[in-house]
């Protein structure tokens, strides 16, 4: 039993036109708020606190690890002295307090890892979501200026640096604290060690700042050579067929090795700086070692300290100084965590979307269809006008083509429609309703596209069909398909309709993923249609199948045609000719505009003669 894709009918809306060239305002596209350390770290703040007990537990297990650590030594010190005096119970004691201890603090090291493991996996994933909600709403004019591998980069690339903000508040807080904690022990065995010991850690902070402060730098320059690798690697991949039909395989790989050896430059330089900490502090926390050892020395032979003592402090001084090499690093990883968020918010988080909706925005009810520009202008740059002045009204159920010279506007005209740019002039309105005092969501809901240039999701024809209405049932998807011409092709493969596309629909051919796309709009069932070029790439036999199914469908839709091939268009209600600049050069119908003797006749004769010359040169 077969299943046909119907329209209902809506009563018309009732609606108060706007006033003529009424605008609403949008802000700009960049809001460039300062980047401040104290921002960022609200930020991850906010993030934080979603987790805020399992961090709390792995900050804790980190704090007891230095209070058992402590303690060991203290043991150890005992174990010394009952060598040193012979005391046989002290040293089973001391060798089982050992084992115990042991024991804990492994207990309480897996406990810190695997919670503040968990914690930056939760943080890194709340931030993927959120930079990817954000990039879903930003506009379209933000694409066109952004380069999809740099895109790529910072989901990949920038965002994981800052998931480590989790794993460093072990050395924000954690270790600072068993610092604290050793050096408490290390004032009870002898204060007066304990200062002479500390005169080398002001010299330690003072490098510390000197080696890491460039390190923020570093860091974004290498997030950024990062994209550019990734921008190339996309662009080849995402191109394949182009890059094998110029044999460009070795220059692609060329620029791909260019890109990742200027990465690989840049990472040397931050491994190279952070590399210096480690052997600076190194050597100056021997020093320290070395002056405790003399000194303490001096008071074991006076009799002032016992050797225990002097063997428990030496191993607290040795902890304090990896406790303040673990700082070090964490100042490392800190500036290129800031670097990366630098990168975060300037290219993502601050750019707000050109295209929303209005404060006081309502539902969009269902429409008929009656769409009017009133003195539409657009441009994408100031002083460059794409449309200029543009006036048209096209009532419900109309078929209305938009053909003349590249770059006249003509796919400019049809974006405006369903907003994805708002003209900088005038107003567009539909059943009466300014298009910008109506919720974006209910507006294109309301209106279904099938572009030019095909790209179908990876997934199945089912879920491609379905991408516009995905609570569809099986049989309206297959009514889609047959109303698009698409049933046959589709229940010829294996699977059917879970056969699988591929990535942007590659295992189909050109015109099958047309269809696809023409199904995919019609399921949605949208009251206006615009049309780039939908049959362009079927071959005859097939166009012929797909526009008689456009033709019939076409009747209760108000249709927007973008149209390269005038053959195609020659039943439009009303055809637009637009010439450079934008503007309405004629209007009329096909025979109309035949009869003028004007761009389009001129347009239409020279194709039909180029039709003629092709059919008379192919070969029998």
């Amino acid at each position: 039993m077969s299943t046909q894709v119907t329209v209902e009918s809506a009563p018309k809306p009732s609606a108060v036109p706007p006033e003529k060239g009424m605008l609403i305002p949008d802000p700009p596209v960049v809001s460039s708020a300062p980047l401040t350390q104290q921002r960022i770290y609200r930020v991850l703040l906010g993030y934080l606190r979603r987790h805020l007990v399992l961090l709390a537990g792995g900050l804790l297990c980190g704090i007891l690890v230095g209070v058992a650590n402590a303690y060991f030594i203290n043991q150890i010190k005992l174990f010394v002295n009952s060598l040193v005096n012979p005391n046989p119970p002290a040293l089973m004691l001391a060798c089982l307090l050992v084992v115990v201890l042991y024991g804990v603090m492994g207990a309480l090291k897996y406990g810190q890892s695997v919670l503040l493991a968990t914690v930056a996996q939760q943080v890194g994933l709340d931030m993927r979501r959120d930079v990817y909600a954000h990039l879903q709403s930003l506009s379209l004019s933000y694409f066109n200026r952004r380069r999809t591998g740099a895109l790529m980069s910072t989901l990949t690339n920038d965002i994981p640096k800052l998931q480590d903000a989790a794993m460093m508040l072990k050395d924000v807080v954690a270790t600072p604290v068993q610092a604290l904690i050793y050096l408490g022990f290390m004032f009870k065995i002898s204060w007066q060690l304990t200062c002479f010991s500390l005169a080398v850690v002001p010299v330690m902070a003072v490098i510390i700042q000197s080696l890491t402060k460039r390190l923020r730098g570093i860091s974004l320059q290498t997030q950024e050579r990062m994209a550019d690798a990734a921008s190339v690697m996309e662009e080849a991949l995402a191109a394949p067929r182009i890059v094998r039909a110029f044999s460009a395989e070795a220059y692609e790989i060329e620029r791909f090795e260019r890109e990742s050896k200027r990465v690989v430059d840049s990472k040397l330089r931050t491994i190279r700086r952070s590399a210096r900490l480690g052997p600076i502090v190194d050597l100056l926390g021997a020093i320290g070692v070395a002056a405790a050892l003399y000194y303490g020395g001096t008071l074991v032979i006076n009799k002032k300290m016992e050797t225990g003592e002097l063997f428990a402090f030496l191993l607290l001084v040795s902890q304090v100084a990896n406790s303040v090499n673990a700082i070090g690093s964490l100042k490392s990883g800190w500036e290129e965590m800031m670097g990366a968020a630098d990168r975060i918010f300037s290219d993502v988080l601050d750019m707000t979307p050109e295209i929303k909706n209005a404060p006081n925005a309502k539902e969009l009810p269902p429409i008929n269809g009656r769409v009017e520009f009133r003195s539409v202008s657009f441009a994408y740059e100031p002083g460059q006008p794409v449309l200029s002045d543009i006036n048209l009204i096209i009532e419900p159920g109309q078929m209305v083509a938009f053909v003349g010279e590249t770059g006249a506007g003509k796919t400019t005209l049809a974006d405006l429609i369903p907003r994805f740019y708002d003209p900088v002039s005038g107003v567009i309105l539909i059943d009466g309703f300014d298009i910008r005092t109506v919720t974006i969501e209910s507006l294109r809901r309301q209106i279904g596209i099938v572009p030019q240039e095909t790209l179908l999701l990876s997934g199945s024809i089912r879920d491609n069909i379905a991408y516009g209405k995905r609570d569809a049932s099986y049989a309206e998807v297959e009514a889609a398909a047959r109303a698009a011409n698409a049933a046959g092709f589709i229940e010829a493969t294996p699977d059917g309709y879970e056969t699988w596309v591929g990535e942007r629909g590659t295992t189909l051919s050109g015109g099958q993923r047309q269809r696809i796309a023409i199904a995919r709009a019609l399921l949605a069932n949208p009251r206006i249609l615009i049309l780039d070029e939908a049959t362009s790439a079927l071959d005859a036999a097939t166009e012929a199948m797909v526009q008689d199914a456009l033709e019939t469908l076409m009747r209760e839709r108000t249709t927007f045609v973008i149209a390269h091939r005038l053959s195609t268009i020659v039943q439009a209600d009303k055809i637009v000719v637009l010439k450079r600049g934008g503007r309405i050069a004629e209007v009329g119908t096909h025979a109309e505009l035949l009869a003028i003797g004007g761009v389009y006749a001129a347009l239409y004769e020279s194709q039909r003669r180029a039709s003629t010359e092709t059919l008379v040169l192919s070969p029998a």
